[in-house]
């Protein structure tokens, strides 16, 4: 088509235009353990449970849709949440991202529970994404019954009070069976 306008004699001008930015936004990505949920870093204390007590969402700050914006640098460890009809934090869940085989950049999250109750799936869960415990690396998994503990770049644990966490050495974020989530840096 250009060469038969060109044989014809017509001529035109095209207007290029350049703008800095992003033109196509990447899709937000989910984390298949933690469906629907809003994610955070905060070192303030806030319940959980859905209740009378659990954090009105509107009042916590620094939540996000997409995890990445809380992953640059060298954190890899944050809180997700899902959020009941009326605004509060229902649902509360410790995430990493995974730092080295097997599941090396995996992000994954764990629910805490106030009853312990999801003790059994989440140590079945953990113990495949870190594999068994090897004393030469020091790195995996460890069940000790009422608790198992992963090793790792990014660590995680789970105990059968529903208490989870997931670390980067001394620093970490917490869900309590208590109803309370938190993240802390020593």
């Amino acid at each position: 088509e250009w060469n038969s306008l060109r044989a014809s004699g017509v001529s035109f001008q095209i207007k290029v235009e350049s703008n800095e930015g992003t033109w196509v936004d990447e899709p937000v990505p989910t984390i298949e353990s933690c469906p629907n949920c809003k994610f955070i870093y905060t070192t303030s204390i806030f319940n959980y449970g859905g209740g009378a007590n659990a954090a009105q969402v509107s009042s916590l700050t620094g939540v996000t849709n997409d995890y990445r914006t809380l992953t640059s640098g060298e954190r890899k460890y944050f809180l997700g949440f899902t959020e009941t009809g009326d605004g509060k934090v229902d649902r509360a869940f410790a995430c990493g991202i995974k730092g080295e085989a097997p599941h090396n950049g995996e992000v994954f999250c764990i629910e805490g529970k106030t009853d312990g109750t999801l003790y059994t799936s989440i140590e079945g869960k953990l113990m495949t994404l870190y594999g068994a415990y090897d004393s030469n690396t020091n790195k995996g998994c460890q069940d000790n019954g009422s608790n198992v503990d992963c090793r790792g770049a990014v660590g995680a644990s789970a105990n059968d009070d529903g208490i989870v966490g997931v670390s980067v050495g001394d620093d970490y974020c917490s869900v309590r069976s208590v109803g309370r989530a938190y993240c802390d840096e020593w």
